[in-house]
């Protein structure tokens, strides 16, 4: 990663700084993210690699491992409280399970 680049902003030059990104009230801290500091129009902003490399380390960080459990004839997955919460789910929400591939299932709320 390149320790100066111009300022996307006025041009101006534009130094990495890292710093800890805080979410969820504190329940999931990410250290040490990199973003980019410009010494002239003072604005900060960060790069598309650097915003992918966040995305990767929060989604690692933002995932749950769930057992499925049997409830009279049905299987299940119980929904863990920082999820509930963070949606704000209630008993009765309706969700919908959408398949996007063979391996993977996306909640919708």
């Amino acid at each position: 990663m390149d320790e100066k680049i111009a300022c996307v902003f006025c041009n101006g030059n534009a130094n990495v700084a890292f710093e800890e990104l805080t979410l969820l009230n504190g329940k999931i801290i990410l250290w040490n993210q990199p973003y980019y500091k410009c010494n002239k129009c003072k604005k900060e902003f960060v790069t598309s690699e650097q915003m992918l490399r966040t995305e990767k380390e929060l989604k690692t960080h933002f995932a749950f491992n769930r057992p499925i459990i049997s409830t009279g004839r049905s299987l299940a997955i119980t929904l863990p409280t920082d999820l509930v919460d963070f949606y704000k789910l209630k008993k009765g929400t309706t969700v919908r399970l959408v398949p996007e591939d063979n391996r993977t299932v996306k909640l919708v709320v």
